[in-house]
This record gives structure tokens, sequence and C-alpha cells, in this order.
């Protein structure tokens, strides 16, 4: 779990204990070559400002990931960076977005057990807004085509929106996540 300062990471160690997960935290500063190796999955949190310190940070633990199969599962910014990193691109949104909505699914896939929609919390003013080569859309909404994303082979997800956050539903996808 890489920790990019984002208000909400408490919600995904919260998440992570509730469901028994066991995993290893480290700050975006503080993640070594030698985490990245010995984890079975990664999570990229959200985070509050732009630096370029976490971006270099977050590509590094991506490009980790996708050269060595590794899952894993970028939230809010840890999906735009994931899309920016390989090859794809983000957008400022007309007015940022808080609060519950309704995503619908576009294709079934590992992370949503077969539901049509879930319900999630959103809390951003940028969405991806192309997707790097190899990979698809699984899930959109009113505000965001890319609400949830994936690598056409690999595990490598990405969601729009914060399933920390998402109650019942984004719990399930943390679940289904972490099972993989």
């Amino acid at each position: 779990m890489i920790d990019n300062l984002s208000p909400f990471t408490p919600d995904i160690l919260a998440c992570l204990d509730k469901l028994q997960v066991p995993y290893t935290y480290r700050k975006y500063s503080d993640f070594t070559r030698s985490d990245l190796d010995s984890c079975d999955r990664v999570i990229l949190s959200g985070r509050k400002r732009n630096d370029p310190a976490i971006n270099a940070a977050n590509s590094n633990a991506i490009r980790h990931c996708h050269d060595r199969g590794v899952p894993l599962l970028g939230i809010c910014y840890g999906a735009e960076i994931i899309a920016l990193t390989l090859g794809g691109s983000i957008r400022r949104m007309p007015r940022p977005v808080q609060g519950q909505i309704s995503i619908s699914q576009v294709k079934p896939n590992p992370l949503t057990d077969g539901k049509e929609a879930i319900s999630v919390y959103e809390s951003h003013g940028f969405c991806v807004a192309r997707l790097p080569p190899d990979f698809e859309r699984l899930a959109g909404s009113q505000y965001s085509e890319y609400e949830i994303f994936a690598h056409n082979e690999k595990k490598i997800f990405g969601t729009q929106f914060h399933p920390e956050r998402s109650g019942r539903d984004g719990l399930d996808l943390i679940a289904s996540f972490s099972r993989l």
C-alpha cells in the first residue's frame, strides 16, 4: 500500500484490516525496490496535491508492477498516474466531482463481481481522458468514461473513484482485488 498523502489513506488501511488482508504500508517517499519485490500486489492511494516527487515514485512502482506482472490497483490519482505512465492522458474536469454516484459496468470484470452498477464515492478534479495502449474501459459514469479500467492481459486496474469511501460496493471491490 503506497500512500501518496491522501486524506483517505486511513480508509484504505481500515478496509484492508476489515478484510484481514495483510499489507505493508509505505509513504511514497519511503518504499524501496526491495519492498516492491516482496509484494504480492500493490495499491496506489490518491493524493492531496501535485508533487513531481510523488509522480516519479509512483511511475517507478507502476513500471515495476507492469514489467513483473504484479497486480496493481490505482485509486483516483493512482489511476491517473497509471494512465500517464503507460501512455494515456488525463484532463481537468469542467468542475470537481465530490460525493456518492452510480457507475455502470460496460464489461464484466474481476473487480465488480458481476454487478451491473455500483455506488461509489468521487472526489477529484481531473480524470483519465485517454487510456494507454493495451488497456480497456470496464465501467463509466456521467462524469468519467473510465471509472474503472484495466490492462487487457495484466492485472493492472485503475478506479477513478475511491473504493475505500464507497461502502459495501467499495469494500467488495478491494476484496476482489486482494484475491487476484
